[in-house]
This record gives C-alpha cells, sequence and structure tokens, in this order.
C-alpha cells in the first residue's frame, strides 16, 4: 500500500500553518510535499515560504518565495507573483 501523495503532506502543512498549531510539523509536511513532486507547484513553494517566515526563517522564505514566483510566472499566475514580491518586501526589511 502506497503511502501519503505530495497533495495530502500539502494539505497537512496546510492547516498546521492555518491553524497556527505545531509549526514545525508544517515545515516537515511541506518539505516532504516538495521532495515527492517532480513539478513543484508555486502555491506548495508559496506555503513553504509562509511557514518558514513564520518560524523566523527568513532569509530562506526569500529564497522559496523567489523560486514560486519564477515557478508562477511560468504557469501564468499573476496573483501568486504579486504576493511573493509582497512578501519578500516585507521579509527584507
Amino acid at each position: 500500500m502506497a503511502g501519503p501523495t505530495p497533495e495530502q503532506y500539502y494539505t497537512a502543512a496546510q492547516y498546521y500553518y492555518q491553524s497556527n498549531s505545531d509549526i514545525t510539523k508544517g515545515r516537515a509536511y511541506i518539505d516532504k510535499a516538495v521532495e515527492m513532486s517532480k513539478n513543484v507547484p508555486f502555491y506548495y513553494l508559496r506555503l513553504k515560504s509562509l511557514i518558514q517566515a513564520k518560524e523566523g526563517d527568513k532569509k530562506g522564505a526569500i529564497e522559496t518565495a523567489k523560486w514560486s514566483i519564477s515557478a508562477s510566472e511560468a504557469a501564468g499566475n499573476k496573483e501568486y507573483v504579486e504576493m511573493n514580491k509582497a512578501s519578500i518586501d516585507e521579509w527584507s526589511k
């Protein structure tokens, strides 16, 4: 029997992030989702950057947000490009 899918890890990470509960567990789940994905979706990267920032890793969050911008542009999602740029501006202060 196969284990959890990247989508299931993403959903779990999203729960932990949004509920402000165990952010360390959320980080582990989003890292697993990213690791398991051949073409990492831009929204996985967005969530990872938000979790990194919440953990206090702003440098890592900025790097991941830049990766999310590239993936968002490739997918034609301007909204995520703008959200990531705004977050980078905030985390760079």
